[in-house]
């Protein structure tokens, strides 16, 4: 068996591709951000290290947060809604909202803002906002609830916006609750 000879490179969005040796000055599609990239020629001299974009993608471990931080927010929330909402008292249920509601909103904004940051990566958007306008345009005006942090926030960390919409959301919440509630 023979082994072919890989060649690596960054692609645009920042991850390191490796091709075939003779795949040299060819088209290749890059799997995460799935542009064309041009296999740079073996007459390149790699005598210094490729620079990173300076999109340079976040690390792969925060999907994993977010995916987590968002599953178990709605078990919580199951649990607490299907489960034990007749044992409960309101100002309990009120108590434990926070609970269960902030990985929901940390897990879904970071999740969600990563999303957006590809759109950047991959330029179909130039700005966060206009990466979010892209998908209000999609899902609905709706989605601009949703989305109403990615209009206005300029930050590429998905880890920063998302927790500042968490904390968005938790004034919010505050308002609701002390509003709707007042004696709780």
């Amino acid at each position: 068996m023979t082994s072919r000879q890989q060649q690596q490179f960054h692609a645009p969005c920042g991850h390191v591709l490796a091709v075939p040796a003779d795949h040299a000055g060819q088209d290749v599609r890059c799997p995460h951000c799935h542009r064309i990239v041009r296999a740079p020629s073996p007459d390149v001299p790699y005598a210094s290290p490729v620079p990173l974009p300076a999109g340079a993608p976040e690390p792969a471990g925060l999907t994993a947060v977010y995916m987590t931080a968002l599953l178990v927010g709605l078990a919580g929330a199951a649990v607490v809604y299907l489960v034990m909402f007749d044992d409960l008292s309101e100002t309990e249920l009120v108590t434990l909202t926070p609970l269960w509601f902030f990985p929901v909103v940390f897990g879904l904004y970071g999740y969600v803002s990563q999303r957006l940051l590809r759109h950047l990566a991959a330029e179909r958007a130039s700005t966060l906002a206009g990466a979010a306008r892209l998908s209000i345009d999609v899902a609905g005006h709706w989605a601009a609830l949703v989305l109403f942090p990615f209009l206005v926030l300029r930050w590429r960390s998905s880890l920063l916006v998302s927790l500042v919409a968490a904390a968005f959301w938790a004034v919010l919440l505050w308002l609701f609750f002390a509003l709707l509630f007042p004696t709780l």
